[in-house]
């Protein structure tokens, strides 16, 4: 029998001056109160949404039926890709690229944009569970200066290897964590979908950063901030 060693993680998503960010948190407390309460708060956040971009579409003389879209999301927090998924599925459109061409795209006719929340309070929540916050694919549109100023706010880690990362941003990235001394990760970017199985396992993290996201992760629980942070940090949920 193989022993294997897991590593628990997740992926929380920032929004700030109108763009995502998405922040991988790693070796955290699952069981952290305030972990969950984020949680449950971006769930109900996203419930609201997906049903006021329905009305949208129903206001556009598109017949979308909201428990189409919960029909897609499951139980999870509802995306614009699950309204996308919904509408092909009902026949209203081609394809997914059809409906964010259209309709989803950023200040499209259906298109909400999130309530924000700031990377520094993402990250803050993750620290203040023990986990460790990394970057994930930072070539989405995001400019130097938007990098230094995420590292200011107290990341730990940076996603050098990923599918969208030619040799070339990979060597950019590489360099980027050892100015800023960061942790160097890597990952598939797997959600699941048929697309995905093509990157499946081809971008990893090597066992040398697992050892230093667990290390970090011993730090950052070893301080004394870590028992009080919530008193000056998470008035906002």
């Amino acid at each position: 029998r193989m022993e294997l060693d897991f590593l628990i993680g997740c992926e929380v998503s920032a929004f700030q001056n109108r763009k995502d960010y998405h922040i991988l948190a790693y070796n955290f407390d699952p069981d952290n109160e305030v972990l969950l309460e984020h949680f449950e708060k971006y769930k109900v956040e996203r419930f609201k949404r997906a049903e006021a971009i329905a009305h949208k579409f129903n206001s556009l003389k598109i017949d979308l039926k909201f428990d189409d879209i919960l029909n897609e999301s499951k139980n999870a927090p509802i995306a614009r890709t699950h309204i996308a998924r919904a509408l092909v599925n009902a026949g209203l459109a081609k394809d997914t690229r059809e409906v964010f061409s259209k309709y989803l795209y950023d200040n499209g006719p259906a298109y909400l944009p999130k309530p924000n929340t700031s990377c520094k309070e993402i990250i803050d929540l993750i620290h203040y569970a023990g986990g460790v916050a990394v970057l994930a694919h930072p070539s989405n549109f995001y400019s130097v200066r938007e990098l230094e100023n995420i590292k200011k706010d107290g990341l730990d880690g940076i996603e050098v290897m990923h599918p969208l990362h030619s040799v070339q941003l990979q060597n950019y990235y590489r360099d980027f964590a050892k100015k800023y001394n960061l942790i160097e990760t890597g990952g598939s970017d797997f959600h699941g979908t048929e697309h995905d199985l093509m990157n499946f396992s081809l971008f990893h993290t090597d066992e040398s950063a697992v050892e230093k996201i667990i290390e970090k992760s011993k730090v950052i629980r070893s301080k004394s901030v870590f028992q009080h942070l919530w008193t000056k940090f998470f008035c906002f949920f």
